[in-house]
């Protein structure tokens, strides 16, 4: 994560502008930079927007609006954009929109429809965050979100990147200073300006995997809120974790990742005397630039079985979705897209 000034601005009046606060204060959204604001329209993003422009003078930050019209609920979505086109009017922030056809998208990528329009959404964003000349795109993730993501990963058996949810910064320029408010925090945030929100029509979809786990959460919040902040500790723990795996693999393992023609090769000895929770990132990593756009490069059964042939020792070859391979001869593990034709493992 970028380390920036120290520099406190003392306009602190709730968690919303205390997490802006800080992220300008650590860097995550540098005094004076330009930062692209993904507003959809939603309580979430409309208090990441108002939040921001309230800080915009201390904290010199030169702000634009974004938006996302993924294609789904026909004029919901045109009052969508038309609604958050209008805030940024009043507030004085440039405005720009990208229409997408999520579902085309999903069905090309062979994606989950969610899965689709976080692709289309991500890509549209950084094509407006290029057109705003905004060095960073902010998001407004908030901490039921990573609640949300640790049950969807628990359910689903991924590792320990989705299980720790969404990162407070990526290295595309994407972050989220709102990772520690909660839902309730920023409805209340909403509450005490008068500021109105848009309803999205398909979170009572329960074909989605989220939204059925957002109603879970929901009911677990009434009935054992207690339950619901244990959660949210043990998701920061991951991401704690996640974050000391990522550190010592950049130290220990990247150095001694060579590139060849699409490939990977890394130091099969050197990856199996790191510990079982460094190998599984380090595996991660190297194949992340060989999957299908929106999908993990391997499943958690996959990654177990490359481990379990990496301790063994001896050569093998393993292809992970029918599309990376993973080869061992000797001490050389490479990685990359697998041969046109038929392969076994």
């Amino acid at each position: 994560m970028p380390v920036g000034s120290s520099k406190a601005y003392h306009l602190t009046v709730d968690s919303v502008q205390t997490a802006l606060q800080e992220a300008g204060e650590r860097g995550l959204m540098p005094s004076g930079s330009s930062i692209l604001l993904a507003v959809s329209g939603g309580a979430d993003s409309m208090g990441l927007l108002y939040g921001a422009r309230e800080l915009a003078g201390p904290t010199g930050w030169r702000l634009s609006v974004g938006h996302v019209h993924h294609g789904w609920r026909g004029r919901q979505a045109d009052r969508d954009l038309a609604f958050v086109a209008e805030h940024a009017r009043r507030l004085g922030l440039p405005f720009f929109s990208r229409r997408r056809d999520a579902r085309a998208h999903a069905r090309r990528l062979r994606l989950s429809p969610e899965a689709g329009a976080r692709e289309a959404r991500y890509a549209a964003l950084a094509e407006m965050a290029r057109e705003a000349q905004a060095v960073r795109i902010a998001t407004a993730h908030q901490r039921d979100d990573r609640a949300e993501s640790l049950l969807m990963a628990l359910e689903r058996g991924t590792g320990l990147a989705a299980a720790a949810g969404p990162k407070v910064w990526r290295e595309d320029g994407v972050v989220r200073p709102l990772l520690a408010v909660s839902r309730l925090e920023i409805l209340a945030f909403l509450a005490r300006r008068e500021i109105t929100y848009r309803r999205d029509s398909t979170n009572g979809d329960l074909s989605l995997q989220r939204n059925r786990v957002r109603r879970a959460l929901g009911r677990l919040a009434r009935a054992r809120p207690e339950a619901l902040a244990a959660l949210a500790d043990g998701v920061e723990r991951l991401d704690v974790e996640r974050r000391r795996l990522e550190l010592e693999y950049q130290a220990r393992v990247r150095p001694h990742l060579a590139s060849a023609p699409g490939s990977v090769v890394a130091d099969a000895e050197l990856l199996a005397g790191c510990s079982a929770a460094l190998q599984r990132h380090a595996l991660e990593e190297a194949a992340r630039p060989f999957a299908r756009p929106g999908r993990a490069p391997l499943t958690g059964r996959e990654r177990e079985q490359i481990l379990a042939r990496l301790r063994e020792g001896g050569n093998f070859r393993f292809e992970a979705g029918r599309r990376i391979r993973f080869e061992r001869r000797g001490r050389l593990l490479t990685i990359g897209k697998r041969e046109t034709g038929n392969g076994k493992r």
